[in-house]
């Protein structure tokens, strides 16, 4: 895959490229230059001459080591062609993966001030014809997009066998052995949950790790390993107290904004206790509680279960409220509330209510354990300036993964970002876990290695996911089952 390359005569700064705006293109390119700097995805993807050609470095000369001492990458790694995948059909055969690529090694080459993304966007327009034209898009739907473009590009698992009543899938990584499990339910089914408010309930711990060896049945990529968190959804009944819920898998955390009038700054940290507090359902969206025989105003409540390594904030800044000047069609509006969002040491400790993350090596090789306690720092921003998420402009403040400065991109400018970060047009953030000590799965490796909390069982994920038999079951419209009833004894749960 070629790179449409422009007559850029004078050496760059690797890492810190403008990319031409194709036409309205600025939505991709403010999330291109967020990801160039994702140094988990990046690293994945290039190799260094220092890395695979140690031997031969030790041979060359001294001015050339000094070359290679900066790391500049030099081709795709080994780990990143081994894991294309051609043959999966919710995949582009591995076309898009390539493309990003092929602009990544190009973005960071130091070869370029400025680069043509043509044909990465020609590609993702082959597979998504939504993006095909020269119209503004949402940039939080690219982003999207071109994630799960990647993961299934990327994604490990090779279709063995299918058919409605069995599941064959073969994870080719080295590490993990070959799992079949015959079913005909996307269910699992487990013991009552507790409530994890105290860092990870025994049972609930049991549930999300099953649930979890599910999703990875299915999916097992880089973006699996660095993007994705779970949440537990609860909904509760305001009358007999029954409890039901679920484990989902999410890539991105999307953020409701509440506008101020006393023209303060809106608190990120409010926004998060926001997300993860209870609200009560209206009518619309009233529950049906399967021990009253009613629909009811349930108490819903998400609690995110594990964080990932790469943390993506969605704020959402359009709101939509019906208008009867457009026959009662809906018009959108938009927040132009400033976020108050910290820039190093995000916090997350208080909003994780699954098991606490840890690594599996120290930095000195030692194999021990190294906390990796959810605590961010801050690697991109991608602002929206005009009224609707698919009109207007879009830029992107990014933090040099390599000489740790901010830079301003609009689309081909790049230029030292200004000391206030801040603006009223923060639309998405890019946070990276700050510790050295990286944790696969968002902590979840170390606990299904332990098979779900249980010491001493030893193990992959994969082979913890055979160890147990899916069965079908029955579960409500929305994915949930009940989990526990007031004063009654705990009945069995089943979670997809």
């Amino acid at each position: 895959m070629t790179v449409n390359k422009t007559n850029s005569t004078k050496r760059g700064i690797p890492g810190s490229v403008g990319l031409a705006n194709l036409g309205n293109s600025c939505y991709m390119n403010c999330i291109l230059q967020c990801l160039v700097h994702v140094e988990p995805l990046t690293n994945y993807i290039l190799s260094s001459k220092k890395k695979e050609q140690k031997e031969e470095e030790e041979e060359e000369e001294e001015e050339e080591e000094e070359e290679e001492e900066e790391g500049e990458p030099s081709s795709l790694s080994s780990s990143f062609t081994k894991d294309i995948n051609r043959t999966n059909p919710l995949g582009s055969g591995g076309k898009v993966a390539e493309a990003y690529a092929s602009l990544i090694k190009a973005i960071w080459s130091g070869q370029h001030t400025f680069l043509s993304p043509q044909a990465l966007k020609n590609t993702i327009a082959t597979f998504a014809p939504q993006f095909q034209n020269t119209r503004q898009h949402d940039a939080q739907e690219f982003l999207s997009f071109l994630i799960d473009g990647l993961h299934e590009d990327l994604n490990r698992v090779s279709f063995s066998s299918s058919s409605s009543s069995s599941l064959s899938l073969s994870l080719s990584s080295s590490s993990s052995p070959t799992v079949t499990i015959i079913h005909d339910a996307k269910s699992i089914r487990g013991k009552g949950g507790k409530d994890p408010n105290n860092g990870g309930g025994g049972d609930d711990t049991l549930l999300a790790c099953k649930t979890w060896a599910h999703h990875l049945l299915r999916n097992d990529s880089i973006i699996v390993d660095h993007f994705q968190g779970m949440q537990r959804t609860s909904l509760t009944c305001p009358r007999c107290k029954n409890q039901s819920i679920k484990f989902d898998v999410y890539s991105s955390i999307s953020l409701t904004l509440k506008g101020r009038t006393d023209g303060r700054p809106i608190c990120l940290y409010s926004c998060l206790q926001n997300f993860t507090g209870e609200e009560q359902l209206d009518d619309c969206n009233a529950w049906y509680c399967s021990n009253c025989k009613v629909n009811v105003n349930a108490i819903k409540c998400v609690k995110l279960w594990t964080v990932p390594n790469i943390l993506v904030l969605h704020l959402n800044r359009f709101t939509f409220r019906s208008s009867k000047r457009r026959g009662g069609g809906m018009l959108q509006s938009k927040i132009e509330d400033v976020v108050d969002f910290p820039v190093d040491h995000l916090n997350m400790e208080p909003f994780v209510h699954g098991p606490k993350a840890t690594s599996s090596n120290n930095d000195d090789g030692s194999g021990g354990s190294l906390n990796a306690a959810p605590i961010y720092k801050l690697v991109g921003i991608v602002e929206h300036s005009g009224e609707t998420a698919d009109s207007g402009h879009y830029t992107a403040t990014v933090r040099n993964s390599r000489d740790c400065r901010f830079y301003k991109c609009n689309d081909s400018q790049i230029g030292d970002a200004t000391d206030n970060l801040k603006g009223s047009g923060v639309y998405l953030l890019f946070y990276k876990r700050e510790n050295k000590g990286e944790c696969k799965w968002g902590g979840m490796d170390r606990i299904m290695m332990l098979g779900g909390g249980k010491k001493g069982t030893g193990g992959s994920a994969a082979s913890s996911s055979s160890s147990y038999q899916p069965s079908p079951s029955i579960l409500d419209s929305e994915g949930f089952t009940m989990v526990v009833g007031k004063k009654k004894k705990k009945k069995s749960v089943v979670l997809l």
